[in-house]
């Protein structure tokens, strides 16, 4: 099924002539790529991708990959654990409260042991949903082969200072190779990483593309059905009073008010310090991507078919600000008030439709359609934010101020 010695696979992605003919058989995915989605196994992009593949293109992973997901994971968990000690000290210094109880319960969740077993589970039912394994690095073999390639300055050991650090991606790529070769058969690589690409243009068993979508995308050409049922698609959701359009609309709104938003951008020049909170999030208009939407068979004979559709969305934020001076003679913090805003800003989302039934056959109507967005969180650039005293427009300080001279300079002369 590989191909022959001493023949180069094409660079970049396989032809449909790959995919539907059952020459590519698994794919593997770099930790840059899961990083990009979040490290989210259960919801968005990741969770959909067993409705997406073939099933009999399996996952791959490489033990490399499985150990660097499981580091970045675990070094982000650390700093937020990091920051909640120190949010604990501060309160307990600012408010001269016994925080104890509190220290004693975020300890009694054990979150760090918990999440490392969650972490674990995570991955291990992300490969096992999309029917593959977790490949092992070790072998003199795989040694051999990495020095060789090391010194021989061969993919993916590039020309730069610090060729060292491409030992671990070196070993993935090896392994992942020599299983193509033990099953005579191809893979994709999932990858930004140019040492990847440079490696895939060199095997005769692999290929390489750049993003998770350019590998979904290479299933819509395994069946013309797709392209009349995406139409179809289209055509419903471009009816505004279609059953299918207030799914999405219904999937958007939820997804904007269940959403994280939190204020990481903003400045006065009123006060000693600021304090910013968004309270609520509504949608004001949304705009589905029509020319980029894409949609698949989960299998050549499956009844499901899935759809993603890029929507961007205008969402006003609102968001609460309180202002703080400084008292230098008691050397404290004084509240001077609080402030509401109103914050515009643009969202881009991939909203997935999985459609099972009679789908050739019958109207979208009639179709079972379950809609799903991946939980977002964004940050907020609030700008400039002063706090409003409520003058008139036309309301002048200095000429109030002599009006009230004028008053007090005639009641002394009566």
């Amino acid at each position: 099924m590989g191909c022959a010695k001493g023949i180069k696979m094409p660079a970049g992605p396989p032809t449909p002539d790959h995919i539907i003919g059952r020459k590519v058989t698994f794919f593997s995915i770099d930790t840059n790529v899961l990083e990009g989605k979040g490290f989210d196994f259960k919801q968005g992009a990741l969770n959909v991708l067993h409705l997406q593949r073939p099933a009999w293109i399996t996952l791959q992973l490489s033990e490399i990959v499985e150990r660097e997901v499981f580091a970045h994971r675990l070094r982000d968990l650390m700093e937020a654990k990091q920051k909640l000690d120190s949010a604990l000290n501060h309160l307990r210094r600012k408010a001269s409260l016994d925080v104890a109880p509190l220290v004693s319960a975020a300890n009694s969740l054990a979150i760090v042991e918990s999440a490392k077993q969650q972490f674990k589970t995570e991955i291990l039912s992300f490969v096992k949903g999309l029917g593959g394994e977790i490949l092992a690095t070790d072998g003199a073999m795989l040694a051999r082969d990495l020095f060789e390639r090391y010194f021989a300055m061969q993919p993916p050991f590039e020309v730069i200072k610090d060729k060292k650090s491409e030992f671990p991606d070196a070993a993935a790529l090896l392994v992942l190779e020599q299983y193509a070769k033990d099953g005579d058969t191809n893979g994709v690589l999932i990858s930004k990483d140019k040492g990847w690409h440079s490696f895939a243009n060199n095997s005769d068993h692999l290929f390489c593309v750049k993003t998770l979508e350019e590998f979904t995308g290479l299933f819509e050409a395994m069946s013309e059905h797709a392209k009349l049922l995406l139409s179809k698609i289209r055509a419903n959701l471009e009816d505004h009073n279609s059953n299918c359009y207030a799914l999405v609309e219904d999937a958007v709104q939820e997804h904007v008010s269940e959403a994280e938003w939190s204020v990481d951008e903003i400045c006065t020049g009123f006060s000693h310090r600021q304090e910013a909170e968004s309270y609520d999030a509504s949608v004001v208009a949304f705009e589905p991507d029509f020319r980029n939407m894409q949609g698949w068979f989960t299998d050549e004979d499956s009844p499901l078919y899935v759809v993603e559709l890029p929507v961007s969305i205008s969402v006003e934020v609102l968001i609460s600000v309180a202002f703080f001076q400084w008292d230098s003679i008691d050397h404290e913090e004084i509240p001077m008030g609080s402030q509401e805003i109103s914050v515009p800003m643009n969202v881009d989302v991939s909203v997935f439709l999985t459609s099972s039934g009679e789908l050739m056959a019958s109207p979208v109507e009639d179709w079972d359609i379950e809609v799903e967005i991946a939980a977002g969180s964004y940050s907020v650039d609030a700008g400039e934010v002063n706090l409003d005293y409520g003058y008139d427009e036309e309301y002048d300080p200095d000429q109030h101020d002599g009006q009230e001279e004028k008053k007090r300079g005639s009641l002394e002369a009566l």
